[in-house]
Formats: structure tokens, C-alpha cells, sequence
């Protein structure tokens, strides 16, 4: 999907999550939120709690509410 793996995006995002002293906007926080425990597995199938259709979800929500 992008340029970064899951475990890739998981780790920047937890970065960013945990900072302290950092205060995020509504959006910001959301998006952040949504890419910490992107790499979360689904269980013993190998496959992600969060699959590919449902990261689809949540980009086309994330540029529905960047346009407002």
C-alpha cells in the first residue's frame, strides 16, 4: 500500500504515540491511533487483526475528514 511495512508504520507511530508533552489535534490523534497496533497479528493464522480492506477503510475516512 505505501512505503512503509506494517511493523514499520507501527513503530513510527508508536513514537509518536508515547511522546510526552506533544498535544495532537482530533485528526492527528485519530490517524496516530490508527497506525500504532497496525502490525497487531489476528492470532495463529498468521494474518492481521487489521486487514488491508479495513487499513483501505480507515485512509478514505482519514482524506474524508482532512477535507472538511
Amino acid at each position: 500500500m505505501g512505503r512503509l511495512n506494517r511493523d514499520e508504520a507501527d513503530r513510527w507511530a508508536a513514537r509518536w504515540v508515547m511522546e510526552d508533552g506533544i498535544v495532537w489535534d482530533d485528526l492527528s490523534w485519530w490517524a496516530l491511533n490508527r497506525l500504532y497496533g497496525i502490525d497487531l497479528p489476528a492470532g495463529e493464522s498468521g494474518g492481521y487483526l487489521h486487514d488491508d480492506e479495513q487499513v483501505r477503510t480507515w485512509l478514505a475516512e482519514l482524506r474524508k475528514r482532512r477535507a472538511m
